[in-house]
Formats: structure tokens, C-alpha cells, sequence
């Protein structure tokens, strides 16, 4: 047994209302020492005594003064709380005016019964519960069942400690009603008749009657008016304590299985999706994003996230973006378009990635010459330094030769054609590119392959560090058997993915990915699909709108790489936007993104990130001999933008996190729910549903869709009688009657702009 008590730092004193003083009470010794000051039995907020401020109590506290009668044989001893309390968990202490003359009344026991309760918030359940142990002892005091009564603290003398089975709530709920009502516990009795009745049949005309007609076993019989207060103690205590308890099961619900007050259904993971806006983006990228977008009949998404892609591709390494003094982010980014398959994701990622394809081509053959110089002045170094091995070996030149032409190999830069990404390709060879590009890389594709590879499928082992590394810049060390080590400082690399929901569910599931962050540096975006919507009469890009997004890229593409490269700032009004969304940011990750935490402790970054590349898109450069361009500052404008585009994949990054590893689920469970509101059931069984479900061809394939609907709320097991022969009955289900609109609903709003 346990309970707690708070204690004053005074005694005697009925003006003091601050009770500090926790003290833990687990037997008869702590329990005296505890009541010896002034104490109360709840806990208040700022140790102030009183009702208003009542947090909790675990004890009920009740004085018995023996004022009701002056027949010594009729007053209460501690022997017979014990009597009436055989089972029960209690302690009892005298009062310090035990036995003494308490103004008009003479000396009589006189003492403190502490019974043990589970954990109550409420102030008026803790009143009631006392008022109502009054009704069915009415030798409690009356004046001592208010929520913020204190007790005097005295010497207790010897402390009754009885460490019984069960708490008062078990007298108080009507578990140990008795058969007979006999003299002397018949307002016990009968309470606790009231309160069993009213457990299984509900506050009603009938089950007032019926309490009256038990109430003619009592001899001799109760007062009216004592019955009618007993009843209504009852009622107070149903309706206050156990119609509020979220485990009570009403009485039509207990008889039949079906709620008699159904909630709403819980929606599936449905969640309206924010469009992507396209007025963020520089004008000549966003006018080229909608062309494509209207040409290919694909969600304005798709090209959009794409363009932010290639522009990364076009900026990494060239430039980082300061938040502020001691906080640097390069112009790197990991991007996501998820989208079944036959949404036409190569078509938009090939118009989107057009001009850094023509330009890649252009650049190696005009280069081609100096690429294939280069590689022949490779290969005549690497020959001298084979000869001047042998004579140094043969003692035929001075060793300080090789010093000579070794400062030479380390000082020669091959010339590469350029590769500005990559496709299929394994992570070992994803490093050796990078190391070949002086560090950056970009890896595009309509698939989402790579996360095969990361997981395993051409090696045992996962390897991610490249991904990991490649995002945030630092160092990748590879060291290999039989290989030449590779070292990259400050690496970027940015990802451009189109995949299915299925490979980026499997994603969210693994747990190394998630676990080492892999997944929370992508931004996701999950587009409404355009399939059985599309256009075959689309308009065509037109080629003006394509020219200027292709100079905009080449633009970009011509700015130069500079160690170490150039840094974009903020204006104090960019900076200002920043850290407003940065605080809102930071104040949900503990509430609403708790669940997406490691997602959005990076959304601030990839925030400045976007400002970054938005700042630099939305300029031209004229590379003017001689001519120093203005250095580059993130304005309000575009901060508001790249916040914007912020906003934009938080919410889809939400769809994401909360949708697709149930996805699959959703869908089986939409095709019952579709069966529902067309045949408007209220009520079918499993068979029903598998015959209007031709989907479902075993019951171990259509129990679990039929579970997941219980759970989330739209139907509801109806218990069934069996014989205890023979087979089980089919499991019937009655239907919520909120589903078919939460559903119309549902299927309304992902037509519009919602995806799952």
C-alpha cells in the first residue's frame, strides 16, 4: 500500500493554506511522522490549498468525530472500519482530539480513516467520492468532504496500518454487492445496488424504478427521502466517474457490440497536398517548368522539383550560402518525385536536364583536342617517370631526377571530358567520379535503383557514407585492398530521383537509412496524379519559352569553379525571415514533426540551401573582361520564396512519413469501404464482403484489410452466441454510421488536390 500526503511547516495553524512538503506514506512508521504537521491529501498548484487549484490526490481522507449519536454503543471504533473493511487498503490515525471534550461534545474516538484511491485529477470526482462514502456511512463527518480540506497534525499515538487486496473504488463501484440488505448497511447495500444497476443498464426511468423495487428488501425499510439521496448519490458518481472512464462499455453497446455513440471515423492518411509554387522560381525557369508541365500533362511538381535539381547540379561547388557567421550550407540538394508508374517521369526529367545534356555534349566536342592532349601528356609523364626508375635503380641518374619529375605528376591536371551526372551506377563508382571531378557529382535518374544498390544488392554490407558525406561535405576516405585510396575534400553531390511509391516505402522502412539519416536529407515531393485527367491535344513548349530557360542554364553553368568557392550572404531582412521560420520550425519538432524529427532538424537548411540557388538563378552574370560582378545577396523576396518552397516540401515530406508504409493497406481497405457505401450496409458479414470484393480471394487475405477498418473506426465486431459445437459463426460487423460521408468525403478531396 502507498499514498502520498503534503505537509505545512506549521502546526495548529487553520489560517495557513501552503502545503510544500511531499512525503511518500508506505507503512505505519512514515505515515506518523507525516501527520504530526498540518497536512492535506492532494497535491495543488503552487502548494496552495483550495479546490480551484487541485492537481491530483491518490488518498481519501475521512474524519470520524462520532457526533451523530451519544450512545457510546453506537459510536465507530477503528475495530469496526476494520470489520466493514476487511479488504480494503486503509490506515488510521487519531486525531488530537482523541478522547478529549471537542466543544459541546465529550471525549469519544475520534480519528482519521486514509483510504488509498487510484490517481484522481478532477476535484469534483474527489468531492464526490467523499460525499458519497458520507451517504453510505453517514458517520463521516459531513463537513470534512470538500476537495480542500486540511487535517491538524498531532501525535497519532499507535497508527492502524492494514494492507488490504483492494482500493475503496470497489466499494464505491458496487464490486462487493450483497444478496441480503440487512439493518445496519443498508445505505451501503443499497448505494451499491444503485451504482452496479446503473453499470449495466444505463441512468433511466426503468432503472430508478427497478432501485426502488429492491429497496423493499430493507428491513426495516429506509426513508423515502434517505433512498431518493442515495439514488442520487449513485447517479452523480455513474455519471462523473464511470461514463467518463474511456474503457466503460455502454449498456447498449455491452449488449449488442454496437456503440451507441459512434465517433467519426479516423480518414486514412490522406493529406491535402500543397501546390508547388512555381512563382517562387526565377521567371524563365518557372514559365519552362509550366510548359513542360502542360506539354507532358504531369503535375506542375515534377518539372518544378526537377528545375531545382538542375540548377543544383549547374551551382554545386561554386558557391556556399552563410545563415550566418559560424553556419555555412553549400548549394547542394537530394531530391525525391514519387509517382506510380505512367506519369510520364522520364519525359519531364529529360526536357528538364535537356540543356545540360546539349551543353555536356558541346563542351567535350569542342575539347575533345585538349581532353585527348592532356590524357597523351598523362601517359608521356608516367613514361619518363617509368625511365628515370630504371636509371636511378641502375645507378645510371641522380636520384634528385625523380624528385623533379614527381613535382611535375603532382602538379599536372589531366583534362576530363565533363560528365555533370550520372545514372545507374554503384557507390564505389559514385566516389571515383566524384574524385575525378574534383569533388562533385550528381546523380539523376527515373528510377530509384540507387536504393538497391545503397542496401546491399551488388555487396553484403550497406553503404551509404557516400550519400552521407556527399550532402554535407565531409571528407570521404576510401581505402581498398588492391586499389588506390581515394580522399575527396569538401564533396557535393546532388540527387535528382523519380521513383515509385513502393521503392521509396522501402526506404522509410529500412532501418539504416533512417537510422543514419539517409532519408532525412531528401526533399520529397509526392504530386497528385494526372492519370485518366491527361490531355492528348496538350500545347506544345513553345521554343521562345525553352530558349531562355536553356540560357539560364548555360548562364549558370559558365560561372566558374574557385577555391575556395564564392559565398552568398543575407540581407538583415533574408535574415530576419530565416530565423522566424527557423524558430517555428524548431518549436514543432518536439509536437506536430515529432514523429518526422530527423526530416525537419535539417528543413532550416535545406531552406537556406533553396534561398542559395534561387539567389544565383535569378541573376545573369556578364563576364565582361575586367568587369566584377556585384556579390551576391539573398534579398526578402527571394528568402520568402525559398521559404515557400520550404513549406511546399514539408508537407509532402509529411505525406511521405505518415502515408506510404501503410499505403498498400489503404488501398485494400478503400475497396471494402467503396463496397459499403454502394450497397448502403449497415451491418454484413465476411462472406458479404469477400463476394463484393472479388479482389479478396482467401479470408487470410481480407481479415487484416477487415481488422485495419476496425481499428481505424469504420466498422465494429458484433459479438456473436455459439453453440460450442460445430463451426464458429461467420464474424458479422456493423458499419459506423459516419463512414459513408468520411469517405464521399475522402474520395472528393483526392480528386481535388489530396493524395495517399
Amino acid at each position: 500500500m502507498k499514498f502520498t500526503i503534503y505537509t505545512a511547516d506549521v502546526t495548529g495553524v487553520q489560517d495557513n493554506s501552503i502545503y510544500p512538503h511531499r512525503h511518500e506514506i508506505t507503512d505505519a512508521a512514515s505515515l506518523a511522522v507525516a501527520v504530526r504537521r498540518d497536512h492535506v491529501c492532494a497535491r495543488y498548484k503552487d502548494d496552495h490549498r483550495g479546490k480551484d487549484t487541485f492537481i491530483v490526490s491518490d488518498c481519501l481522507v475521512m474524519d470520524v468525530d462520532n457526533d451523530h449519536t451519544e450512545d457510546p454503543d453506537g459510536w465507530i471504533t477503528p475495530e469496526a472500519i476494520g470489520m466493514e473493511y476487511a479488504d480494503i487498503q486503509y490506515a488510521i490515525c487519531y486525531s488530537r482530539n482523541h478522547m478529549r471534550q471537542k466543544g459541546s461534545y465529550g471525549p469519544r474516538p475520534r480519528f482519521h480513516v486514509y483510504l488509498v484511491i487510484y490517481p484522481t485529477r478532477d476535484h469534483e470526482i474527489y468531492s464526490g467520492m467523499k460525499e458519497t462514502l458520507h451517504v453510505m456511512y453517514p458517520f463521516y463527518d459531513k463537513n470534512a468532504l470538500d476537495a480542500g480540506r486540511f487535517i491538524y497534525g498531532s501525535d497519532p499515538g499507535e497508527v492502524i496500518w492494514h494492507d488490504g487486496m483492494k482500493t475503496i473504488e470497489s466499494i464505491l463501484e458496487g464490486d462487493d454487492i450483497t444478496p441480503v440488505i440487512p439493518e445496519g448497511s443498508r445505505n451501503r447495500t443499497m448505494y451499491q445496488w444503485a451504482v452496479c444497476y446503473l453499470k449495466r443498464e444505463g441512468n433511466s426511468e426503468e432503472s430508478e424504478n427497478a432501485y426502488f423495487r429492491e429497496a423493499e428488501k430493507c428491513r426495516p425499510p429506509l426513508e423515502d427521502k434517505e433512498l431518493r439521496t442515495i439514488w442520487r448519490s449513485a447517479v452523480r458518481f455513474y455519471e462523473r466517474k464511470i461514463v467518463t472512464d474511456p474503457s466503460y462499455v455502454s449498456p447498449k453497446e455491452y449488449k449488442t457490440g454496437i456503440p451507441d455513440n459512434w465517433e467519426p471515423p479516423i480518414p486514412f492518411g490522406r493529406t491535402t497536398v500543397a501546390p508547388f509554387p512555381t512563382e517562387a522560381l526565377p521567371d524563365e525557369i518557372g514559365e519552362y517548368v509550366k510548359a513542360v508541365a502542360e506539354s507532358t500533362q504531369t503535375p506542375v511538381d515534377m518539372a518544378g522539383t526537377a528545375a531545382l535539381a538542375a540548377v543544383a547540379v549547374c551551382l554545386q561547388g561554386k558557391y556556399k550560402i552563410r545563415g550566418k557567421d559560424d553556419w555555412l550550407e553549400p548549394l547542394n540538394g537530394y531530391f525525391i518525385v514519387i509517382n506510380p508508374p505512367s506519369e510520364r517521369k522520364s519525359a519531364v526529367e529529360n526536357a528538364i536536364i535537356r540543356p545540360l545534356d546539349t551543353y555536356e555534349e558541346q563542351y567535350n566536342i569542342q575539347h575533345a583536342g585538349a581532353v585527348e592532349t592532356s590524357r597523351m601528356q598523362r601517359s608521356v609523364l608516367e613514361k619518363r617517370r617509368k625511365a628515370i626508375e630504371d636509371k636511378v635503380s641502375k645507378g645510371q641518374a641522380d636520384p634528385s631526377e625523380m624528385s623533379a619529375i614527381g613535382d611535375e605528376i603532382a602538379a599536372f591536371e589531366e583534362l576530363r571530358p565533363m560528365q555533370l551526372y550520372v545514372d545507374d551506377i554503384t557507390t564505389e563508382k559514385l566516389v571515383s567520379v566524384m574524385g575525378e571531378n574534383k569533388g562533385r557529382a550528381a546523380l539523376v535518374s527515373s528510377e530509384g535503383g540507387i536504393f538497391d544498390t545503397l542496401a546491399g544488392i551488388y555487396t553484403k554490407n550497406v553503404n551509404i557514407d557516400v550519400m552521407l558525406k556527399g550532402y554535407s561535405g565531409d571528407t570521404i576516405r576510401v581505402d581498398r585492398i588492391g586499389r588506390a585510396s581515394e580522399s575527396i575534400m569538401d564533396p557535393s553531390l546532388t540527387i535528382l530521383l523519380m521513383a515509385q511509391p513502393g521503392v521509396v516505402s522501402a526506404v522509410m522502412d529500412n532501418t539504416t537509412f533512417r537510422g543514419r539519416g539517409l532519408t532525412a536529407r531528401f526533399l520529397y515531393s509526392m504530386p497528385v496524379s494526372f492519370v485518366g485527367r491527361r490531355r492528348f491535344d496538350s500545347d506544345p513548349v513553345p521554343p521562345a519559352v525553352y530558349q531562355r530557360y536553356e540560357q539560364k542554364m548555360i548562364d549558370l553553368l559558365e560561372d566558374e569553379y574557385s577555391r575556395p568557392p564564392e559565398i552568398i550572404t543575407l540581407s538583415p531582412e533574408a535574415s530576419g525571415l530565416l530565423f522566424k521560420f527557423a524558430s517555428e520550425i524548431e518549436s514543432l519538432i518536439v509536437t506536430d514533426l515529432a514523429e518526422m524529427s530527423d526530416w525537419a532538424g535539417k528543413l532550416t537548411g535545406n531552406t537556406l540551401r533553396l534561398a542559395g540557388l534561387l539567389c544565383r538563378a535569378g541573376k545573369y552574370r556578364s563576364r565582361e573582361f575586367l568587369k566584377v560582378d556585384d556579390p551576391l545577396v539573398v534579398d526578402g523576396v527571394t528568402m520568402e520564396n525559398a521559404i515557400k518552397l520550404g513549406r511546399y516540401f514539408l508537407n509532402h515530406a509529411q505525406i511521405v512519413y505518415d502515408v506510404l508504409p501503410v499505403n498498400a493497406m489503404y488501398k485494400e481497405a478503400e475497396k471494402i469501404l467503396r463496397m459499403i457505401v454502394e450497397k448502403d450496409l449497415t451491418q454484413f458479414n465476411r462472406r458479404t464482403a469477400m463476394r463484393g470484393c472479388s479482389c479478396f480471394k482467401t479470408v487470410a487475405a481480407i481479415q487484416p484489410v477487415l481488422d485495419f477498418l476496425e481499428d481505424y473506426g469504420y466498422i465494429v465486431q458484433i459479438p456473436q452466441k455459439t453453440s460450442g459445437s460445430g463451426r464458429p459463426p461467420l464474424p458479422r460487423y456493423a458499419v459506423n454510421p459516419h463512414t459513408k460521408s468520411v469517405y464521399c468525403h475522402s474520395v472528393r478531396s483526392l480528386s481535388e488536390n489530396t493524395a495517399y
